[in-house]
C-alpha cells in the first residue's frame, strides 16, 4: 500500500478528535495541528476510513519561496504527470509573495493543467504544495439527499460523537434528529461501515486500487424522534438510502422514551435564527434530560454560554465548535446522581 505524507483538513475544534480517529485506523504518526491532522498513509484508504476530515491533502514539497523565481524553482522540481493535471490556488501569510492571484498564475506555468486542487500555502516565506486527494468534500457521503433547515454536516456529527465519547456498543438517542445525521453517522460506524465506502475520489487518478476498509460491527441500540413529520420522513428515507435500519418516531422532545436502560442522549436543539421558541425547545429538552433520561449520559450543542446551566447539569466536558458559521458549545454532560444533582 502507498504511504505519503498527509493532512487531513478538519472543522475547528475537532483537531483532537481527529487524530484519535486517524490512529484507531492505522495511519502512523498521527498528530494534531492547527487546521488538522498530520500523518502518513495511503491516500485512497485515508478518504474511504476516515469520518471527521472535510478533505485529505496529500503534501508534495515544501521549500524557501522569497521570490517567483524560486517559488517556480522549488515547483519544478516535482514530478506532477501522476496526477494527471491540476488547478493551482494560492493562500499567503506574512511572505513576500503576497498575491494569491500571481503565485497560482506562476505555478500554473509549470503544471499540466487538470481539475485536482493544488493548494500553494506561503507562511513566513515558506511555501509548502498540497495536493487534494479527495475532489469532492467529504461530508457528502451519498445517501443524505434530504436535510432540514439548518442541516448538520456528517463530518461535524462525526466529530461530535467522538467528542462525547460514543463508540458503538453504547444506545444512542437523538430527540431532535432531524434528518439524521447523528444517528446514521452512528450506526454506519456500529455496523463496520468505512465512512467512504461507495464513493470515487480525485485520487483514484494516482492510487493503485486498494480494499475498501471495514471494521468488526458492534450490536447497538439506536432511536430518535422529532417533532416535525416531514423532518422524520426525510431522515427514514435518508437512513434507507444509507442502508440503515432506523427507528425514528414523530413525537415532542418531552414525550420521548430512552430505548435502552443507558446510553448517549445526543442533540442539535434549534437555536438562534433556526427557531423563534429555541428557548422553549431548549427547556423541554432539559426537562426530559431531568425525567426520562436522567440516567443517560448527554452531549447537545449549546448556542449561548448563559444556556448551558439551563440544562440542569454541570458540564463534564465543553468543546467550543462552529455549525453553520455560528460559534456553539458541545456540551458533554454525565447522568443525573440518584439524588438529583
Amino acid at each position: 500500500m502507498t504511504s505519503y505524507p498527509l493532512f487531513a483538513v478538519v472543522p475547528p475544534g475537532l483537531e483532537a478528535a481527529a487524530a484519535a480517529e486517524a490512529l484507531e485506523r492505522g495511519f502512523a504518526g498521527a498528530r494534531a495541528e492547527p487546521g488538522g491532522v498530520a500523518f502518513e498513509g495511503d491516500p485512497l484508504r485515508a478518504n474511504r476510513a476516515l469520518a471527521i476530515p472535510t478533505r485529505v491533502l496529500q503534501r508534495v514539497a515544501r521549500f524557501r519561496a522569497r521570490t517567483f523565481d524560486e517559488l517556480l524553482a522549488g515547483a519544478t522540481k516535482v514530478e506532477w504527470a501522476p496526477f494527471g493535471g491540476l488547478t493551482p490556488r494560492a493562500v499567503a501569510h506574512k511572505s513576500r509573495l503576497y498575491h494569491t492571484g500571481a503565485i497560482a498564475e506562476r505555478l500554473a506555468q509549470v503544471v499540466p493543467a487538470g481539475p485536482v486542487e493544488l493548494l500553494a500555502r506561503l507562511d513566513h516565506d515558506t511555501c509548502e504544495l498540497s495536493v487534494d486527494t479527495s475532489g469532492e468534500p467529504l461530508h457528502r457521503r451519498g445517501w443524505r439527499l434530504e436535510t432540514g433547515a439548518a442541516p448538520l454536516r456528517e463530518t461535524l456529527a462525526a466529530g461530535i460523537l467522538r467528542l462525547a465519547g460514543w463508540r458503538p456498543g453504547e444506545a444512542l438517542y437523538d430527540p431532535m434528529c432531524g434528518s439524521g445525521t447523528f444517528l446514521i453517522e452512528a450506526a454506519t460506524w456500529a455496523a463496520g461501515r468505512a465512512p467512504g465506502a461507495g464513493r470515487a475520489f480525485a485520487c483514484e487518478r494516482w492510487c493503485p486500487p486498494s480494499p475498501v476498509p471495514a471494521w468488526d460491527a458492534v450490536p447497538t441500540v439506536f432511536g430518535g424522534s422529532d417533532r416535525s413529520r416531514a423532518s422524520v420522513e426525510a431522515a427514514r428515507r435518508n437512513a434507507e438510502r444509507a442502508g440503515i435500519v432506523l427507528t425514528v418516531t414523530e413525537i415532542e422532545v418531552g414525550r420521548a422514551r430512552p430505548p435502552a436502560g443507558t446510553g448517549l442522549l445526543v442533540c442539535n436543539p434549534p437555536y438562534g435564527k433556526r427557531s423563534p421558541a429555541a428557548l422553549h425547545a431548549f427547556d423541554r429538552l432539559a426537562a426530559a434530560l431531568a425525567g426520562p433520561f436522567a440516567g443517560w449520559r448527554a452531549a447537545v450543542l449549546v448556542p449561548e454560554p448563559a444556556w448551558v446551566p439551563r440544562l440542569g447539569r454541570p458540564a463534564a466536558h465543553l468543546h467550543p465548535l462552529t455549525n453553520g458559521g455560528l460559534r456553539v458549545d458541545l456540551v458533554v454532560a454525565e447522568p443525573r446522581s440518584p439524588h438529583g444533582r
